[in-house]
C-alpha cells in the first residue's frame, strides 16, 4: 500500500563488514524483523560464528561483490558497512595507506552497489555507512575524510540513477561509535585509552553512539520508500555546531 513501510519479512539483507560492531547489530535487528541475513567479511571464523549465511572475501576486490551476490541470490537490502581508517596527517600518509582506505571505503561500496543495481528487479534499498568526516574536516584523518566525502557523493548520484526503479539509496553518517574502529590505529596506546572521553567532550549530547543506535537508523532508511539521496547524521549534534 502507498505510504506503508517496506516489509522486511523474508527479504534478503546483505551486510558488508557484518562480523562485528554496527554490521553485527544490523544483522541482529533485521533478523528480528524477519529478514534473511547474508554477511560479507574478511574473517571466515568470525562470520561463521554468527550463525548467518556468509561469504568470506575482501570488499576491495570486485570479484568479492560478484561472488557474494551470486551466492546470496536476489538481494533486497544492501548495507555497505565495511570500513577502514588511517590516522595520520596528509603529509605523513603513505601511498599504500591512502589507497587502502579508498579501496575499502569507496571502491567496496561502489562494487557492491553496482552489483545490486545490475539485478533485474525494482524496489529495495541501499544504505551506506558514511561518517561525519564526509561533511566536516578532521585533522589527522585526511584519507578517511576524503573517502567518506566520496561515499556521500556516490550515495546521491546512485539515488538519482535508481529512483526510476523505486530503489532508495541513502547513507547514515555517525560520529564516534563505541565499536572496534574507534579504538584502532592509534600511534600511542594512551590515545586509544582516552578516545571515548575525548570524543564526548566534542559531542553536544555528551556521549558516543552505540552500534545499536546506528543500526536503528539504518533500519529506518531501509523501510522508508520516500527517502532517497539523504545523508542522515547520527552524531549527537556534532555537525550542528
Amino acid at each position: 500500500m502507498a505510504g506503508d513501510p517496506r516489509s522486511l519479512d523474508g527479504k534478503t539483507v546483505l551486510i558488508t563488514g557484518g562480523g562485528s560492531g554496527v554490521g553485527l547489530e544490523c544483522a541482529r535487528l533485521f533478523s528480528e524483523k524477519g529478514a534473511k541475513i547474508f554477511l560479507v567479511g574478511r574473517t571466515e571464523a568470525k562470520l561463521k560464528s554468527t550463525g548467518h549465511a556468509y561469504f568470506a572475501g575482501d570488499v576491495r576486490d570486485s570479484q568479492t561483490a560478484i561472488g557474494a551476490f551470486k551466492q546470496a541470490g536476489k538481494v533486497d537490502i544492501l548495507i555497505n558497512n565495511a570500513g577502514a581508517i588511517h590516522r595520520g596527517d596528509a603529509r605523513d600518509t603513505q601511498d599504500d595507506d591512502w589507497q587502502f582506505v579508498m579501496d575499502v571505503n569507496v571502491n567496496g561500496p561502489f562494487y557492491f552497489s553496482r552489483e545490486f543495481a545490475r539485478q533485474n528487479m525494482d524496489g529495495g534499498a541501499i544504505i551506506n555507512v558514511s561518517s561525519t568526516c564526509g561533511q566536516v574536516g578532521a585533522a589527522g584523518l585526511a584519507a578517511y575524510c576524503a573517502s567518506k566525502g566520496a561515499l556521500d557523493q556516490l550515495t546521491r548520484s546512485m539515488a538519482l540513477e535508481l529512483a526510476p526503479r523505486k530503489i532508495t539509496v541513502n547513507a547514515v553518517a555517525p560520529g564516534a561509535i563505541n565499536s572496534p574502529m574507534l579504538f584502532s590505529k592509534h600511534s600511542d596506546p594512551k590515545q586509544a585509552e582516552t578516545v571515548v572521553e575525548r570524543n564526548e567532550d566534542s559531542i553536544p549530547i555528551g556521549s558516543v553512539a552505540e552500534p545499536q543506535e546506528v543500526a536503528r537508523a539504518i533500519l529506518f532508511l531501509a523501510q522508508e520508500r520516500h527517502i532517497t539521496g539523504t545523508i542522515l547524521s547520527v552524531d549527537g549534534g556534532y555537525t550542528a555546531v
